[in-house]
């Protein structure tokens, strides 16, 4: 599991504290079945979205599986989470996925914005962009504003929360589970994505490698790389091998499974985390700060969006200026600096404790509570290109 799924799957924890709840896989549940305590997961795939939905009084959906849901089970009421700007990170992959992505993309955007009764984002930032989306669409208007002219009955910002329990993982397990040697600090870059840049932290490498010898930086593959474009991954790939041929300094290693990620940050020293400039990161909740804030493991981040700012207003961690020799100068102060390495750690601890599940998901509990069809729904779009819609219900 990585990102959508695991926020699936903690908001049905989090509901299941008070309502009944079921969880909907299109895939092989297995994963999430071990991961999801009392909650059941059934696997669902378009065409038994109907049955699934029987006697359901309320329903949370988000991307492209959303778009069957929207069609087959159109009298539920429905919670839209937008959490992911997915329509603005795939223009990321327009060179290599071509237009008919993009258009898949806003099509399942408006038909979500169109149908869904509620709506979930994941900071200010996003609201904004997602009310002049809605107020676009035509479900802000008289019939509604002058009410709620804070539009609360109709958006929330529900963001990614860390776990309700304190993270207990185990240095040296991590360092197993990595084939790591414990005997120096280890960066955490994490996954790759065609919006990150790691190649400033690989401009920046030679210098941290200068000042301590024996660090080493971590990479990690992809947990669905048939399905996510891997041009950067493979472009750092390619520079890395060229900068450390032998692989003595900077590691690629498997995806880490969702159950073991408490080792991977007690293994690591820090999180670097590095974005392109643009809309993507404007709009984005960088899960893995919030989720290593958990984890005790401080955070240097360029163009990191929301949580890069709050991190360091709370004193766990730092944003960097794009430049690679600001970048490497921190990396090296945050592994050097023993007061800075002792102050860090519980300060991103309490930062995750205020952000549990159960906290971040209040408003939609609180939606689930008086779940009703909007009478601002739009119509479901004409059939006028029956496959259109099939295709929808295939891919998502």
């Amino acid at each position: 599991m990585a990102g959508m799924g695991i926020r699936a799957l903690e908001l049905a924890r989090a509901l299941s504290r008070e309502r009944d709840v079921i969880l909907l896989v299109p895939n092989d549940p297995g994963e999430a079945r071990e991961a999801a305590g009392g909650v059941p997961v059934v696997s669902a795939s378009a065409g038994t979205l109907a049955e699934a939905s029987r006697g359901a009084s309320a329903a949370l959906v988000s991307g492209h599986a959303a778009n069957s849901w929207f069609h087959e089970a159109p009298d539920v009421p429905v919670a839209a989470d937008l959490y992911d700007p997915f329509p603005i990170e795939n223009l990321h992959y327009a060179a290599l996925l071509g237009e008919d992505t993009a258009r898949h993309d806003r099509a399942t955007l408006e038909l979500a914005l169109s149908r869904a009764d509620f709506f979930l984002c994941a900071s200010p930032e996003q609201r904004l962009f997602y009310a002049g989306a809605l107020l676009a669409a035509g479900r802000i208007g008289p019939a509604n504003f002058p009410d709620d002219p804070a539009l609360a009955a109709l958006i929330a910002v529900v963001p990614f929360g860390a776990p309700g329990r304190a993270a207990a993982g185990d240095r040296a397990a991590g360092r197993r589970l990595l084939a790591v040697a414990d005997d120096g600090p280890l960066v955490l870059f994490g996954g790759i994505y065609d919006w990150s840049d790691p190649a400033l932290l690989l401009e920046a490498w030679p210098a941290i490698r200068r000042a301590e010898p024996r660090a080493r930086l971590l990479f990690l593959e992809s947990p669905n790389p048939a399905t996510t474009p891997q041009r950067v991954y493979d472009e750092t790939l390619r520079r890395a091998r060229a900068l450390d041929p032998d692989g003595a300094s900077i590691l690629f290693s498997n995806w880490v499974p969702y159950g073991r990620r408490e080792d991977l940050y007690a293994a690591s020293d820090v999180l670097v985390s590095i974005s392109s400039e643009g809309l993507e990161s404007d709009l984005a909740y960088r899960t893995r700060l919030l989720d290593a804030a958990w984890g005790g493991l401080p955070t240097l981040a360029i163009a990191g969006g929301t949580l890069a700012r709050e991190l360091e207003e709370a004193g766990a961690g730092r944003r960097v200026e794009r430049s690679s020799e600001r970048l490497a100068a921190a990396v090296i102060a945050e592994l050097s600096d023993s007061s800075r390495r002792a102050e860090r750690p519980p300060a991103a601890r309490r930062f995750a404790a205020e952000r549990s599940w159960e906290s971040v998901t209040r408003p939609l509990l609180a939606w689930c509570r008086r779940a009703e069809v909007d009478p601002m729904r739009l119509p479901l779009p004409e059939p006028a290109e029956p496959s259109f819609w099939r295709r929808f219900a295939r891919r998502g």
